[in-house]
């Protein structure tokens, strides 16, 4: 029995860092509106702005993208994740700032968002968003930055 398995390299040029954790976090969202079914003859991200336009007081979208990313890339950047979670290469203060620059995108939070929720000063959060970025970027090299 020869099977012949289909590989394919993702292609992380594609996008920014930045780029691919908002993709992520919209599949993200997608994937939470199938409910395990594919609809009939409308996409995904059709049905989402449908949502989105019917209820009213959703809020801002200035921040909500719509989903262009397939299942591999999805799974691809769900492995970087869980790599940097799960590193002992990383130590725990530069992980710290890695995990919030991925909570702020993959998420959308705003600043004033994340103050409350990880209770730090708007610079301190700010600070280490940035440093999570950089420290990203050079911990993975196929990663790149605008």
């Amino acid at each position: 029995m020869n099977a012949a398995v289909k590989t394919q390299v993702m292609d992380w040029s594609k996008h920014t860092i930045e780029e691919w954790l908002k993709q992520y976090g919209a599949y993200i969202q997608t994937c939470r509106m199938k409910s395990g079914n594919m609809p009939d003859n409308l996409g995904i991200n059709q049905i989402y702005w449908l949502i989105c336009e019917n209820n009213k007081d959703y809020g801002s979208r200035k921040n909500q993208i719509m989903c262009s990313i397939s299942d591999d890339e999805a799974e691809e950047i769900r492995k970087l994740i869980i790599d940097i979670q799960f590193s002992n290469r990383i130590c725990q203060s530069a992980k710290t700032a890695v995990l919030l620059f991925i909570e702020k995108n993959v998420r959308g939070l705003s600043d004033r968002r994340m103050e409350v929720e990880f209770k730090l000063g708007r610079n301190a959060l700010k600070s280490m968003v940035y440093c999570g970025k950089y420290y990203l970027a050079g911990h993975d090299k196929r990663l790149k930055l605008n």
